[in-house]
C-alpha cells in the first residue's frame, strides 16, 4: 500500500526527498517553542490537506493511520487532566471528585496538537518519499558515505524478505506436527533460523558490495540521478509561507 502512494505521480512524490526531510525538522524545531493549542492545529490541519491534495492520498487512508497518533494525543490531555504539575483555577467541570481546569485543558491539549503535527509530516514523508530516491538523494545531495547508504538501502529490502522467510518456517512446523508454542519457547523456534538468514544474507550482502565498489573509496557514477527541480522551489516557497503564517498566528499568543 506504501509503494502504491509512494511511486505516484504527484507534487510531493516529485520533491527532493532530502528538502522534504529538512522540512520536517525545521517544523519539529519551530513547533518545540510553541505552548498555544491554536498554532498547531492550524499547521495540523494545513498538513492534512497538504498530504491529500498534493500527495493523492486518500483521506480514509490517512485516517486510519493518523488513529495511533490521535489516541497518543489524547493521552496527553488525560494526563495533564488526571496528573496536572498545577492544578488551574478555572475549573470547567468535574468527574466525580476531580475538577478539571481549563488551564490544564489547554496544557494537553497544546501538546497533543503538537504531537499530531509531528506525525502527519512524519506521514507527509514516508507515504510521498519512495525509500530508494531517498537513500539516492542523501548520497548525491547530502553527501552520505555510499556504503552506508546502499548498505541502509539493502537492508529496507530484506524486511520484505524476513516476513516471508517467517512465513515459510512457520508452514514448515505445521506440516512436520510441531504445532505453535507459547511464550520463549515459539520466540526461540522462530529466532534462531531467522538469525543465521540474516547473517548469510548481511554476509553475502557486504561480500558484494565491497567487489563492485561500495567502500567509499572512488568517486561513484550513478544510473538515476536526483537533480534539484522547480518542484523543490514550489515546496520551499509553499514551507516559507506556511512557516510565516504559524509565526504570525503565534506571534499574540507567545505576546
Amino acid at each position: 500500500m506504501l509503494e502504491q502512494y509512494q511511486q505516484k505521480d504527484r507534487f510531493l512524490q516529485k520533491v527532493n526527498p532530502s528538502l522534504k526531510l529538512g522540512a520536517v525538522l525545521v517544523i519539529i524545531i519551530m513547533m518545540i517553542p510553541v505552548f498555544n493549542p491554536w498554532t498547531p492545529l492550524l499547521l495540523f490541519g494545513c498538513t492534512v490537506i497538504m498530504i491529500i491534495a498534493l500527495g493523492g492520498v486518500s483521506f480514509r487512508f490517512l485516517g486510519l493511520l493518523l488513529l495511533p497518533f490521535l489516541l497518543f494525543a489524547f493521552s496527553f490531555v488525560w494526563i495533564q487532566v488526571v496528573f496536572p504539575d498545577e492544578r488551574g483555577n478555572t475549573i470547567l467541570f468535574t468527574i466525580g471528585s476531580l475538577p478539571v481546569s481549563l488551564e490544564n485543558v489547554s496544557t494537553g491539549v497544546s501538546l497533543g496538537m503538537r504531537a499530531l503535527v509531528f506525525g502527519s509530516w512524519s506521514l507527509l514523508f514516508v507515504l510521498t518519499t519512495e525509500p530508494s530516491r531517498f537513500m539516492l538523494s542523501l548520497i548525491q545531495q547530502c553527501k552520505l558515505p555510499p556504503r552506508f547508504g546502499y548498505g541502509m538501502m539493502a537492508a529496507y529490502r530484506f524486511l520484505p524478505l524476513f516476513r516471508d522467510e517467517l512465513r515459510q518456517i512457520r508452514t514448515a512446523h505445521r506440516i512436520r506436527g510441531l504445532g505453535e508454542k507459547r511464550g520463549i519457547g515459539q520466540l526461540k523456534r522462530y529466532f534462531i533460523p531467522l538469525m543465521a538468514g540474516a547473517i548469510r544474507k548481511a554476509e553475502r550482502t557486504a561480500v558484494a558490495m565491497e567487489s563492485k565498489g561500495f567502500d567509499g573509496s572512488r568517486n561513484r557514477t550513478f544510473y538515476h540521478r536526483i537533480h534539484w527541480n522547480r518542484y523543490d522551489a514550489y515546496f520551499a516557497g509553499l514551507l516559507l509561507l506556511l512557516l510565516t503564517t504559524i509565526w504570525f498566528v503565534s506571534s499574540p499568543w507567545s505576546a
